[in-house]
């Protein structure tokens, strides 16, 4: 069993640094079995073919970063104070988004390729729905904070956009300087608060 989970993470790290630095499309079977030091028929019997590879790729590591932003974004009313009820919570999103965004560079540049690049992207439609999850949990956190902060209702969707985007942006600088987040939402919150 253990060499089946060595084969099976093997190529699937093997993938993404061949599929983050090359983009899949151009990277064929044959160069992924030779990267992972495997045959055709292993790669065949873990994932079918180079699409199941692809699948199961996005599939794990979009749900860690999911899972890791929904566990961030729960909030319950702390005051009706800004800085402290709204503040930490998007604190902590923004921490969990460079954090991963750090310990997953190879991911993170698919995330980018998935959400950046043309529709007609291959990448780009498999990962939509699962590359959009987080634009569902990061608009429920605003709705969540529209609650009690109406300034927000009707904006929820626009606001989580407006988030990620900045997000996003900050990340792809490549620059995580100290107290990052802390700029990055003291900046959108001032924004949105004014």
């Amino acid at each position: 069993m253990t060499v089946k989970v060595e084969n099976k993470d093997n190529i699937l790290n093997v993938a993404l640094k061949l599929f983050s630095k090359c983009g899949y499309e151009s990277v064929g079977v044959q160069l992924l079995c030779e990267r992972a030091g495997i045959t055709k028929p292993t790669l065949y019997y873990y994932f079918g073919n180079k699409v199941g590879v692809l699948k199961e790729l996005l599939r794990v590591n979009y749900d860690k970063l999911n899972s890791l932003i929904e566990n961030n974004a729960k909030y319950s009313l702390s005051s009706h104070n800004y800085s402290e009820d709204v503040y930490p919570v998007m604190l902590r999103v923004a921490q969990a988004y460079f954090d991963f965004a750090q310990n997953n560079n190879k991911f993170y540049q698919m995330v980018f390729q998935a959400t950046f690049g043309p529709k007609t992207s291959f990448t780009t439609q498999l990962a939509g729905a699962l590359n959009f999850k987080q634009y569902e949990i990061i608009e429920n956190m605003f709705k969540n904070f529209s609650k009690v902060h109406d300034n927000m209702q009707g904006k929820e969707k626009r606001l989580s956009y407006a988030f990620i985007g900045m997000i996003n942006t900050y990340i792809a600088t490549g620059d995580f300087t100290e107290n990052l987040a802390e700029n990055a939402v003291k900046n959108f919150m001032h924004g949105i608060f004014s």
